[in-house]
């Protein structure tokens, strides 16, 4: 009897931690993810989340100025790993992903600029097509990024990834410093600096490359 009841207590409990919640939201161009959260990325006419998993009822969601932003409130911070949240948006220009959430998308992004920012673990998988991107990644992060950019801009820096070896480049400007490492594909003109202890990988032949390279820093050619 007292096995019984306190699966009864148990059941609700559970349930309530992975309902399925959804909302809608403002207008946004610029996101920002926390607490290990796992987000996917969804193009469509409309902004708005639906939230599944556990601790669905401690996601906390704000947006500011266009500027969104998604996190477990305190009571259980970085405790996202299994909480899922799907991002229904319909302009995006600009996303970071901290404390080791994951961002991703089934879906190319194509427009003309975008900004990446990956810090302390987390994960970034995205496909494009764009004009020009911008990536800085820290802390251990790691973004992956495949399809195509006429001008990329890459930073990695403390022990961070930069995987674009799937991502074909026109034009570059790539550093990876502090035991971090960049792959990347570029075929016109790249300007790489690796710096202590950085390593720059280059998967294509490139037309023209200017390196700047110390404190045991490196650019290996992949080709």
């Amino acid at each position: 009897m007292k096995r019984l009841i306190l699966t009864l207590l148990i059941i609700p409990s559970l349930l309530a931690s992975q309902e399925e919640i959804n909302r809608n939201l403002g207008e946004f161009t610029k996101l920002s993810i926390y607490d290990g959260i796992n987000v996917e990325l969804i193009k469509s006419d409309e902004n708005k989340v639906e939230t599944s998993g556990e601790n669905t009822r401690f996601v906390v969601v704000k947006n500011k100025n266009g500027s969104l932003k998604i996190r477990l409130n305190i009571q259980k911070r970085f405790s996202g790993d299994r909480t899922m949240v799907k991002l229904y948006y319909k302009n995006l220009y600009s996303f970071v992903a901290h404390e080791g959430a994951n961002l991703f998308s089934k879906d190319t992004i194509k427009q003309a600029d975008l900004k990446i920012k990956g810090h302390t673990g987390s994960r970034i998988d995205i496909p494009v097509e764009l004009n020009s991107i911008s990536i800085t990644s820290t802390a251990g992060a790691k973004i992956t990024l495949r399809g195509s950019a006429t001008y990329l801009e890459a930073s990695s820096a403390t022990g961070s990834e930069i995987n674009a070896r799937n991502m074909i480049v026109m034009d570059g400007e790539i550093s990876a410093l502090s035991g971090s490492m960049a792959d990347v594909r570029v075929e016109t003109s790249l300007e790489a600096t690796a710096r202590i202890g950085g390593v720059i990988n280059v998967h294509s032949k490139t037309e023209r490359i200017t390196e700047k390279v110390s404190l045991g820093g490196s650019v290996v050619y992949l080709y």
